[in-house]
């Protein structure tokens, strides 16, 4: 049954609506299974619907090529090694293949194609990348129509097909890694375009939802009132003087918001005030309570923060609680008159006195929140979504709603021809104030943008160190006897370092297509380490199943032995990232900055995974009875020596257990 076909059924049976979005979720995301063997049978249903190109499409394909030539042309002959570089490309061989247009060679094209897509640096530059692609695409499309297209197009589907079936029976992630270049091959090509829509429309939901709770973020706003100021005003002509106090709170509230993110910064307040008046011989006391609110709306969307006029409203009521007449004679009558003129003038007065602190709260109220909405649209533009944009990794889609307790963020992160998440992600526990589910697409995607094909060097992370203010890793840095050299890493162009998780567990793999330790060069390797998610004594943990595995690409055990080289290799980045790769690594708290630094450092409170790619991180407010007072924190120095002994015990009970062993087996 599909989701959307759910939600009558779960009217009629009078669930709540967040009961409705919960059930519907996870009916889509037990639907996807199902979904992928429809869309595996479409796949080998299609094998039969190869269409040569055409001699427009190769026409044109030729004139994508020479118009991306152009300016690659310029360039090389601007730079000091064109030369060099019109040699490494065979130059006559691209600019022939460009003005081919229908007779274009799909072998010529494919060596052209290898050479563009080698991990020389220099490579990754926009124009040679622009080469590169069109390159690609012609000889896709010459392959079609002369060369083995069919048997191409056919191959391809039938991994579609497999991967599609693999990942409907396993419900894991890792399973469609593969589809993104078998994609890119059917576009270029030419074929199966409906196929390729609906396959990446498959795994096209979001892969980034971040929850903050209001209670996280209202103690940086919420304070209470209290104010004393001189009153010195001229009510319906007479002048009134004395001295009034405003108490109350400012808080932040919550709106509800399905398009926009919407917070009301509210004050709550009374101002109770004593004052006289005197006009001739009259001097009139008065109690004055006064009822203050204020409400300034804020809005934050994907692109920027903008706020509403303040809106306020104030509710006065006076109570006269003295008069004195000054005149020698009258008094009697004077009282009478005063009286009757003040119950007459009161509704008067209280609407001017109400009018008047409506402006004097709008102005005040404005002006104290001015500064907080620009510090919050600065801060949003300089250190979310300007940073994002400069580096390319803004999401490619992005949206923000409240609810009466949290803000959410939902967003998608997926360039190109890269997939996105295909279910939804589980929820997180009721008591975080910070819950990020982040589905293994997004790091993927964002890892292959940043460090695909890229050369990465120990001085890189060295300087990176720097400019972070933080020590460079020793897991990266040379061995002071010098067996760890200086190293160098090519990371490949496609996945170049991933993660895939399974149920409570995670793998973190590094691809390199070359590897350089001091003076030598070695070909790629797999570097990969499997942690198992678990709790330790102050909160989730991971702990490394077994040794980090490092083979040459595509190796299984058994197939063949490892040559000299290979072995050589591994002895030398099985030392290097067993270090990287820590057996153990203890979560740190959350550290939290500006007004809300008081609140932190928060500690985690929930790290799951699931086999169908996501993982949960949730954070919960510091428990201040888990921290110990400064006063009585063990040094480190004592720390340090207790963990000795409490090694030297496990040695010498080690040791005991072995004596044993070896008595038993003599």
């Amino acid at each position: 049954m599909r989701a959307a076909s759910l939600r009558p059924l779960f009217r009629r049976l009078g669930l709540p609506s967040a009961a409705v979005l919960a059930l519907a979720a996870a009916a889509a995301a037990d639907d996807a299974p199902r979904h992928f063997e429809d869309l595996a049978a479409r796949a080998v249903g299609a094998t039969g619907a190869f269409r040569p190109a055409g001699d427009a499409a190769l026409d044109a394909a030729a004139a994508n090529l020479r118009a991306a030539l152009a300016p690659l042309d310029a360039l090389l002959n601007r730079s000091k090694s064109g030369a060099d570089w019109r040699e490494y490309l065979d130059w006559p061989k691209l600019v022939a293949q460009g003005a081919s247009g229908q007779a274009a060679d799909p072998k010529v094209l494919r060596d052209l194609e290898k050479r563009l897509s080698a991990t020389e640096t220099g490579l990754e530059m926009p124009d040679f990348v622009r080469v590169r692609k069109a390159v690609e695409r012609y000889a896709e499309l010459a392959d079609t129509a002369r060369g083995d297209g069919a048997q191409h197009y056919a191959d391809r589907l039938g991994k579609v097909s497999g991967a599609l079936l693999s990942a409907g029976a396993t419900g894991q992630a890792d399973a469609l890694s593969g589809l993104p270049a078998l994609l890119d091959h059917l576009t270029a090509s030419g074929q199966a375009s409906d196929l390729v829509s609906a396959v990446r429309g498959a795994a096209a939901r979001p892969n980034i939802h971040l929850e903050v709770a209001e209670s996280l973020l209202a103690p940086a706003v919420d304070r209470p009132v209290d104010q004393v100021q001189p009153v010195d005003d001229v009510v319906l002509g007479t002048r009134v003087r004395g001295s009034g106090r405003t108490t109350g709170n400012v808080r932040l509230d919550f709106v509800p918001g399905q398009d926009r993110a919407i917070f009301d910064i509210l004050l709550a307040a009374t101002n109770v005030s004593h004052t006289r008046g005197t006009q001739g011989p009259v001097t009139v006391h008065t109690r004055g309570i006064t009822s203050l609110d204020a409400r300034r709306r804020i809005f934050l969307d994907e692109n920027d923060v903008t706020s509403a006029p303040v809106e306020v409203s104030a509710d006065t009521s006076t109570t006269v609680t003295g008069l004195g007449i000054s005149a020698p004679i009258g008094k009697r009558i004077i009282r009478r008159i005063a009286n009757r003129k003040i119950a007459e003038s009161k509704p008067k007065a209280e609407a001017e006195a109400e009018r008047k602190a409506r402006g004097k709260l709008r102005g005040q109220f404005t002006q104290e929140t001015e500064p907080a909405i620009g510090q919050m649209r600065q801060q949003f533009r300089d250190r979310v979504r300007g940073p994002l944009e400069t580096q390319g990794l803004y999401p490619e889609s992005l949206s923000m709603h409240t609810t009466d307790r949290d803000l959410r963020i939902v967003a998608r992160k997926s360039v190109g021809n890269q997939l996105a998440a295909f279910s939804a992600p589980p929820a997180g526990a009721a008591d975080n104030v910070i819950t990020a589910r982040v589905h293994e697409t997004a790091v993927n995607n964002v890892l292959e943008q940043k460090l695909g094909g890229r050369i990465l060097t120990q001085d890189d992370v060295a300087r990176l160190a720097k400019q972070r203010n933080v020590a460079m890793p020793e897991s990266l840095g040379s061995d002071p006897d010098g067996e760890q050299k200086t190293w160098q890493i090519t990371f490949t162009k496609y996945r170049p370092v991933t993660v895939s998780t399974d149920d409570g567990r995670v793998k973190v793999t590094v691809r390199g297509d070359k590897f350089v330790s001091g003076d030598r060069s070695f070909p790629g390797m797999d570097i990969a380490a499997t942690y198992a998610f678990g709790r330790g004594p102050n909160g989730p943990v991971l702990v490394r199943e077994g040794n980090v595995q490092i083979n040459p690409p595509g190796f299984k055990s058994g197939d063949r032995k490892l040559t000299l080289q290979e072995t050589s290799l591994r002895r030398i980045l099985q030392k290097r990232f067993d270090k990287v790769f820590k057996e153990l690594v203890e979560i740190e708290p959350l550290p939290l900055e500006g007004e809300l630094a008081s609140a932190g450092p928060l500690p985690m409170n929930e790290l799951t995974a699931r086999k169908d790619g996501w993982v949960v991180a949730g954070w919960r407010k510091r428990d201040a009875a888990a921290f110990v007072p400064a006063e009585v924190v063990l040094s480190e120095r004592f720390v340090e020596a207790t963990r000795a002994t409490g090694e030297g015990i496990v040695r010498r009970v080690a040791a005991k257990v072995a004596e044993r062993i070896d008595t038993a087996a003599d």
